[in-house]
């Protein structure tokens, strides 16, 4: 499993945090999206900036769950031991049952994310493909 520390800011800037989140390219999506838990829904007081929408998603069994979710309201970025991503826009999936921060394909590929061995967690920057091999945390 490839789990990677990441900054979540509210697009204001006024809220932060950071988290280990899993990558998850079975999390497929049309826009970068970042599934977190109710929990560290309070930590970016989201509320204060929109209103979120019930969306339906498919789970990896074929289940259909019901989650809200709030239109491009935060950036993500990569935290690595030696250099940080870019901070990329995107969309936050809340979910009620889950614990875990997801971040999806298209957020994966926006953040220059390579993963070179999913069981072993490792991965690395796009610009270095070839040249370094990065750890799961």
């Amino acid at each position: 499993m490839l789990k990677l520390r990441i900054k979540v800011e509210r697009v204001d800037h006024k809220y932060s945090f950071e988290t280990l989140a899993i990558a998850n390219t079975g999390f497929v999506g049309i826009e970068p999206e970042i599934l977190i838990p109710q929990t560290l829904l309070k930590e970016l007081k989201l509320y204060e900036i929109t209103e979120p929408e019930i969306i339906t998603k498919t789970t990896g069994n074929g289940r259909e769950v019901q989650l809200m979710k709030c239109r491009n309201c935060v950036y993500v970025c990569v935290i690595a031991e030696d250099r940080i991503s870019n901070p990329i826009l995107c969309s936050v999936i809340i979910s009620q049952h889950s614990k875990y921060v997801l971040l999806n394909d298209k957020l994966l590929s926006k953040l220059g994310i390579v993963i070179i061995d999913a069981g072993e967690g490792i991965w690395c920057f796009r610009d270095e493909l070839g040249k370094i091999e990065r750890r799961s945390y």
